[in-house]
């Protein structure tokens, strides 16, 4: 195959590539969806920017929030069960506590 028909066909699969990309993301409504998508398909940041029509490095900062939301944060509860808590459960509220101790 020589170079110049090489370049033409794959000029034309990238073209057919977009195009079921476009189709794959049509049906979502949020932008972050259609990026957490199209980079699971293994398109780069600047592909996605320009298959969405977004400016240059939008993609990746979306994929960061996402991934920064996905890590569990720490001081927070653990995904096994809530943290137990120190106080026993009442139904006085804590500034009327002591009164009815006495």
């Amino acid at each position: 195959m020589e170079e110049k028909q090489f370049a033409t066909l794959t000029d034309k699969l990238d073209k057919m590539l977009k195009l079921l990309a476009i189709g794959q993301v049509k049906g979502l409504a949020k932008e972050s969806d259609k990026i957490e998508l199209l980079d699971s398909l293994g398109f780069k940041g600047a592909e996605i920017d320009r298959l969405l029509g977004k400016s240059s490095g939008y993609s990746a900062v979306v994929l960061y929030q996402l991934k920064k939301k996905k890590q569990p944060q720490t001081g927070t509860a653990s995904t096994t069960g809530p943290l137990p808590s120190t106080t026993p459960p009442t139904s006085t509220p804590p500034d009327q506590q002591e009164i009815a101790k006495t």
